[in-house]
């Protein structure tokens, strides 16, 4: 009987052995798949942040656009009233007064992110920045293709383009000797 006895507490033993072994082997595989579950999920979780940021800068552009849109309309009124009123010594003062309302306006506009788009004579006409409203003849091969006159100035924000600038370009036409 005593071998009985030691024979099968090793059999027990090898089995008790594999078993444990094989349910270590289980845990560390749930381990793994653990793992790997809580890495996916901190990586949904910061594009996520990314993608919130990125939808709440969007949006505050948006509005920034449509209410920069609407300013610019009374800017475009205020600068149109300004060359309407007369030239006589005593409207000195109400020009003046117009010239400073219009500059501290564009300065808290500009102090919020807008940017004036003011090309001048002679600068290359970049259809994203600037939108042709005709053509003028030019003796000037120089000029041709190119910025002839600005007629209102065109407004971004952040890169984008609230209004395009509106201007003339001209067209070099050889004079015939």
């Amino acid at each position: 009987m005593t071998e009985l006895k030691k024979t099968t507490p090793k059999k027990k033993t090898k089995k008790k052995t594999k078993n444990k072994n094989s349910e270590i082997n289980k845990y560390k595989e749930e381990i793994k798949q653990l793992k790997d579950t809580a890495l996916r999920s901190q990586a949904d979780l910061i594009n996520f942040k990314r993608r919130t940021l990125d939808d709440i800068q969007s949006n505050k552009t948006k509005i920034k656009t449509g209410i920069f849109t609407r300013f610019i309309i009374t800017l475009d009124d205020l600068k149109l009233t300004l060359n309407s009123l007369p030239k006589g010594k005593q409207f000195k003062d109400w020009v003046t007064g117009m010239e400073i309302i219009i500059k501290n306006f564009e300065k808290s506009l500009n102090n919020e992110g807008l940017s004036e788009i003011n090309p001048i004579k002679g600068d290359n006409f970049d259809p994203s920045k600037h939108e042709s409203l005709s053509i003028e003849n030019t003796n000037d091969s120089k000029l041709d293709g190119k910025i002839s006159q600005t007629i209102k100035n065109g407004y971004s924000i952040e890169n984008s383009i609230i209004r395009p600038a509106q201007v003339i370009l001209s067209n070099y036409i050889k004079k015939n000797s």
